[in-house]
């Protein structure tokens, strides 16, 4: 059942309840009072009736003489009746165990209950239902000579019986129109309130089709509307979650192609030159080939297993953050990277302002001179190659390294960080490189917090930048303090 039907449904319930609820007790009330004064005048008519039949009755008395009481009784209620008639439905005389006068039918008279627990002076009274309506018994009770004298009044009452359902239909109908009308008017407040919900409902069906870009406008300020911005919020997150979950698929995709790529030929290569030395006789020069061969393709998948295994590891490594001098390190790292520029007469011109940055020294060695390699490979023998550090007022630090080398396109520069990705992939191989510098490089300076950005141009060079955000200066020197404090 939808929402809309069951808040229909449960109104109608509550208002149908609470309006017979009140009519019951307005009705109950109309009657009880109706009744009450009914009874009064019930009573009072008795009242005049008691007094009469008395009056009478005594006068007889009074005359002395003979008499029979029943007979002089009935004739007393003949004359009160004929002169009283218009203010009462009849009376009844009962003297002593019998009625010696009666108005009406005997079917119609009143029972024993009229007569139980009364005493002299009392009144008692009884509400009974005929065939043609209700009518109220009053009785006095008194006794006359020592006979019991009873003087019993009936009043129809149907009057206030037939104004009650009368009411009550009345009140029924009227309680259908307000229920009928009510629910109409519910309904379409239901359906005004739910159109959020349907739409919601029919975007959740959009997304469990698979379009997570969907969203949908509410214009109101409510818990509808601020389920709705959530609810938005949440479709852009999984649409982002959904983007990135499948990059990091194709990325995946293309590194387990990469990886099969690039070992498969070391591989190959190995598997050949060991099949020709099993397989045939070789001269002395050939078998040593082919030893190297499988000896340079070795060390090549060794190095690619160790960068593999670093850059996996790094990605789940915490890294301890520790206050590095960059003059002391960048030396550290131009030490390193000596002889291996030598071998192509390249020098590394270093120009590194003194601060303090905060990370892991070791992995920050790696991370340049895996950048400084990178670009002995692009450059020329007799190159120069820029190894600087500029410290910003902003408190952040910048560490680039520029060649004048072959530079690499746009969409090269964009991609030098993934796993495998050779710019130029048969210098790559010519020079041991494997496609995981980068990665590994990028994958340390996150973990930093650092940013690294590539500018490249063909044929104009490259320049790589590492950003730290939180630096200050490093003095070196007591003088260079007190300088900086005053």
């Amino acid at each position: 059942m939808k929402f809309r039907y069951k808040v229909l449904f449960v109104n109608i319930i509550l208002l149908s309840a609470a309006l017979g609820t009140a009519g019951y007790l307005m009705i109950r009330r109309n009657f009880e009072l109706a009744k009450s004064a009914q009874i009064q005048n019930a009573i009072v008519e008795n009242n005049v009736l008691q007094a009469s039949v008395e009056y009478e009755f005594l006068q007889v008395i009074n005359g002395g003489g003979n008499y029979d009481a029943a007979k002089e009784l009935e004739r007393i209620g003949n004359l009160i009746y004929s002169g009283l008639s218009s203010l009462s439905s009849g009376f009844y005389i009962k003297y002593g165990s019998g009625y010696v006068y009666s108005c009406d039918r005997l079917e119609n008279m009143p029972t024993d209950e009229l007569f139980k627990n009364i005493s002299a002076g009392d009144k008692n009274y009884v509400i009974s239902r005929h065939e043609d309506g209700y009518y109220i018994y009053v009785t006095s009770y008194g006794a006359v000579n020592g006979t019991e004298l009873c003087v019993v009044s009936k009043r129809d009452i149907s009057e206030a019986y037939r104004l009650m359902d009368s009411q009550i239909s009345f009140y029924r109908l009227l309680v259908l129109i307000i229920v009928c009308a009510g629910g109409a008017v519910m309904y379409a407040l239901s359906v005004y309130l739910t159109r959020p919900l349907e739409k919601l409902n029919r975007v959740t069906d959009e997304i469990i089709e698979g379009n997570y870009d969907v969203h949908m406008k509410v214009g109101t300020n409510d818990e509808i509307g601020l389920l709705t911005d959530k609810f938005n919020l949440m479709s852009r997150s999984v649409a982002s979650h959904i983007d990135e979950l499948n990059d990091m698929v194709r990325r995946r995709e293309r590194f387990v192609a990469d990886f099969t790529h690039e070992i498969k030929t070391p591989m190959t290569a190995i598997i050949g030159y060991a099949d020709t030395m099993r397989s045939m006789e070789l001269s002395e020069e050939e078998r040593l080939m082919a030893l190297n061969y499988i000896f340079s393709e070795g060390r090549r998948l060794e190095r690619m297993s160790s960068k593999l295994f670093d850059l996996i590891y790094y990605k789940r490594k915490e890294t301890e953050m520790l206050p590095i001098h960059t003059a002391d390190m960048c030396g550290e790292i131009a030490g390193i990277m000596k002889p291996v520029l030598d071998r192509k007469n390249i020098t590394l011109v270093t120009d590194i302002e003194p601060a303090v940055i905060y990370g892991s020294r070791e992995l920050l060695v790696t991370v340049f001179t895996n950048i400084i390699d990178n670009s002995q490979k692009a450059s020329c023998e007799g190159a120069d190659i820029s190894f600087r550090g500029i410290l910003k007022e902003s408190g952040i630090y910048e560490l680039s390294v520029r060649d004048s080398g072959i530079g690499m396109s746009k969409e090269d520069a964009e991609r030098i960080c993934e796993e495998f990705y050779m710019a130029d992939k048969s210098r790559s191989r010519k020079e041991g490189g494997a496609g995981l510098g980068m990665s590994l490089a990028a994958v340390i300076l996150e973990r930093h917090g650092a940013g690294l950005s590539v500018d490249s141009r063909l044929g104009e060079g490259t320049t790589v930048t590492a950003v730290f955000n939180s630096a200050v200066r490093d003095f070196k020197t007591e003088a260079e303090a007190q300088r900086h404090e005053e």
